[in-house]
């Protein structure tokens, strides 16, 4: 009977052995498989550097997501889970997909391998790693830089169970001007500004996806020079010696000692060639046009002349970021 039962014990702990690696195998070919949806989720990164990063975007605002199985190289995306996608941002954070009934929205690799994405706005199509623009002046123009994920739980960029989510960090990647104007006494002529340009402002923007670097350039078609105009309804009236509002503009930034100056157009003359002198809001020896960084500019109107009462760093003012630029 014991030469029986010695028998008998191993058989059927074969028996057992196949049957528990046939089910291991199975689950994990099937855990394999699984498609995974990427989920993002996203915080203003360098809003203002007057301001703290970290963030829940101030405006819903949309943007192009870029997905790539290799670090760094959005040029092609013409492999299985590569390409962009636009997304809508929400002012809680969440991003959602914009894709017809919810379809054909980006799933993680299915073997579990590094998906690479980044991000950017107003949305475009990118060509060879590249977005371009024309700048407006109106619009703003946002980055979020690489982010590496995979469909493991933990791995994900959000939906994660037992890790936090890793949010894009979409930054500014111009200077804002936000013009104000006051009389230079009170019994002064009232004054109405119509336009105000920023005369060495380059236009067309490229944008490689790979850094965030914007390079900025002028074309026969798209000239040097962007204009705050305000001149609906006769233009902005100035007429004593308190600043009044006028309007911003988002201008590419500057390095180095580099400035901008600006032509101003009221119902008294042409004032041109008007430099931005920023006095001791440069003592740090860093240019104040950076990118991210806003100002308030504040003009001082005379009867015959016009010059700048000062520059002001100020938080960023929420302008548009709804995809109105011009794609190039």
């Amino acid at each position: 009977m014991s030469t029986k039962h010695s028998s008998i014990v191993p058989s059927l702990f074969v028996l057992l052995s196949v049957w528990v690696a046939g089910c291991t195998d199975a689950g994990y070919s099937s855990l394999s498989e699984e498609r995974v949806q990427v989920q993002l989720c996203a915080r203003d990164g360098v809003l203002s550097r007057a301001s703290d990063a970290g963030n829940l975007p101030e405006q819903e605002f949309e943007a192009t997501v870029a997905l790539s199985t290799a670090k760094g190289d959005y040029a092609s995306l013409s492999e299985a889970c590569e390409g962009t996608w636009n997304a809508t941002v929400k002012t809680d954070g969440k991003m959602e997909w914009k894709t017809a009934g919810g379809s054909d929205v980006p799933v993680y690799p299915s073997s579990g391998d590094w998906l690479y994405l980044t991000a950017f706005s107003p949305t475009a199509v990118p060509s060879g790693g590249v977005a371009s623009f024309v700048l407006t002046g109106q619009t703003d123009l946002l980055y979020a830089p690489e982010l590496q994920g995979n469909k493991w739980e933990g791995e994900r960029f959000a939906g994660n169970r037992w890790k936090p989510d890793r949010p894009l960090q979409f930054s500014h990647l111009l200077t804002q001007l936000s013009f104000k104007a006051c009389k230079a006494i009170d019994d002064g002529v009232e004054v109405q500004i119509t336009k105000i340009k920023v005369n060495e402002a380059k236009p067309c923007v490229s944008l490689p996806l790979s850094t965030g670097i914007p390079a900025f350039t002028a074309t026969t078609e798209h000239p040097v020079g962007l204009t705050l105009d305000v001149s609906s309804d006769g233009g902005k009236k100035v007429t004593g010696t308190t600043p009044v509002e006028v309007g911003k503009i988002q201008v590419p930034p500057l390095e180095g000692g580099n400035t901008y100056t600006l032509k101003v157009e009221t119902s008294i003359g042409i004032f041109d060639n008007v430099s931005l002198t920023f006095g001791d809001s440069n003592a740090s020896g860093k240019n104040p046009l950076q990118a991210g960084m806003s100002h308030v500019v504040t003009l001082n109107i005379g009867d015959h002349e016009l010059g700048i009462t000062s520059v002001t760093v100020q938080a960023w003012a929420p302008v548009t970021v709804d995809g109105t630029l011009d794609a190039d």
